[in-house]
């Protein structure tokens, strides 16, 4: 495997462990900062943010041990990002590094938004937020595309 092919492995990596370590330290911070109160469900739902943060780690430390099956783990938690929801009572939007994320909001029309976030956690199930919106996570979807082109080149 040639030295660039390896660069952009190191790239993609470091990008997934750093982004991994920061959800780490929000969803932390965010439970502990005193403004939350932390009862059953909030715990369970930190508990499952921080396990797909630590599975955003394990794909980046995974990149340096085996490249073609860190990158097909890495492509997983990728798809797991690229789309965020929310409408009544269900949501799911997860993110470990960067969104830049195109979407439309459906409360009281049609409204395209676009936003940005840093790793990023919400999941609900029967509470009902009253919002009603669908985005795509374009760096999430770069880099699927990215990993897909250089699992085409770890496996020549």
């Amino acid at each position: 495997m040639d030295k660039s092919t390896r660069t952009k492995l190191s790239i993609i990596a470091i990008y997934q462990i750093v982004g991994g370590v920061l959800g780490i330290l929000l969803t932390a911070w965010v439970m502990y900062s005193g403004e939350m109160v932390i009862d059953q469900a909030a715990l369970r739902m930190g508990l499952f943010a921080g396990a797909l943060y630590v599975f955003s780690i394990l794909c980046g430390r995974m990149l340096y041990r085996n490249y073609k099956r860190g990158l097909l783990l890495s492509i997983v938690n990728q798809v797991l990002q690229v789309v965020y929801f929310s409408f009544g009572a269900y949501g799911f939007q997860y993110v470990a590094g960067l969104r830049v994320g195109i979407g439309v909001d459906m409360i009281g029309g049609w409204i395209f938004k676009f936003r940005l976030a840093l790793s990023s956690f919400h999941f609900n199930i029967g509470t009902d937020l009253g919002q009603e919106f669908i985005g795509v996570n374009l760096v999430a979807l770069f880099l699927i595309f990215w990993m897909e082109q250089l699992l085409e080149k770890v496996r020549a």
